[in-house]
């Protein structure tokens, strides 16, 4: 299997459990979305390539948070460009997270990622949308630079921000997640799990 390897608390474990499993003689390529899970990756004897042009088989990845329509917000480690591109890449997207993550409406957070060019116009039509965009202090691996949308109010239509966001110039990509999910596995308190599919 061609395996994406996301990025993330939850993504660690996953690298770490899919490692155990290619050395009971699982045969899988991966392709990281970060460094850090690269060399996790790497560490634990797992074959890290490029994605190439004929894309994944399987992606696992955390999440956020998760609304009931299985729409993500990602980015808190600051790979969702690079999440995006693994997980649209992958024939099945697979998000795994633990119960706290679970929400009715999408909190009013949505991380960024902007080319430094002009950065300071980028975050001024940004401000226009609404809520402050703050700058992070580090960097994205491609590069560029990390700011947190915050809203006062929950997010009570992604799909419109998104659009809003996509159009704006200067931001590389955002962190929601919207209609990708195939397959979400939900960790209980209680140590059970609890499989959701997007609605029909």
């Amino acid at each position: 299997m061609r395996v994406g390897l996301g990025t993330g608390s939850t993504a660690h474990w996953f690298i770490v459990s899919l490692a155990a499993r290619a050395r009971d003689g699982l045969r899988v390529t991966c392709t990281a979305t970060s460094d850090a899970s690269a060399q996790l990756a790497v560490s634990h004897g797992l074959e890290v390539r490029e994605l190439g042009a004929d894309g994944l088989d399987f992606a696992g990845d955390g999440a956020d948070a998760v609304d009931p329509d299985l729409r993500l917000i990602k980015g808190g480690g600051g790979a969702h460009v690079r999440e995006k591109i693994v997980a649209a890449a992958a024939e099945r997207f697979v998000v795994l997270v633990d119960e706290s993550k679970l929400c009715e409406t999408l909190p009013g957070w949505v991380p960024i990622e902007i080319v430094p060019f002009g950065a300071e116009r980028t975050l001024a039509t940004l401000a226009l949308l609404g809520g402050t965009w703050p700058l992070r202090e580090s960097r994205s691996d491609n590069g560029n630079l990390l700011a947190d949308g915050r809203f006062a109010d929950p997010i009570d239509d992604p799909e419109g921000l998104a659009a809003q966001l996509d159009a704006v110039p200067g931001v590389v990509g955002h962190g929601l997640f919207l209609g990708m999910t195939d397959l979400l596995l939900v960790a209980r308190a209680d140590g059970s799990i609890e499989e959701r599919a997007p609605p029909r």
